[in-house]
């Protein structure tokens, strides 16, 4: 018995994916979005402790190399 013919997706039913998808999408952009704000306040914290790091080195080597 050959294969009946495939039938064609209705409108209503390729909408419904489309939506889908899109919802999906919209979701994990804001979940990228989210993450990439936690990165990049991150990275402005280490600036700065590595800053008060470099000012306190630099506030303290010549105490200690006088010794």
């Amino acid at each position: 018995m050959a294969n009946p013919e495939p039938q064609p997706v209705s409108v209503e039913a390729q909408l419904a994916v489309i939506n889908t998808k899109l919802d999906l999408l919209i979701t994990t952009r804001d979940d990228h979005e989210i993450r990439l704000r936690k990165i990049e306040q991150f990275k402005w914290v280490l600036v700065g402790a590595a800053a008060a790091a470099g000012g306190v080195a630099g506030n303290l080597a010549p105490i200690l190399t006088k010794g």
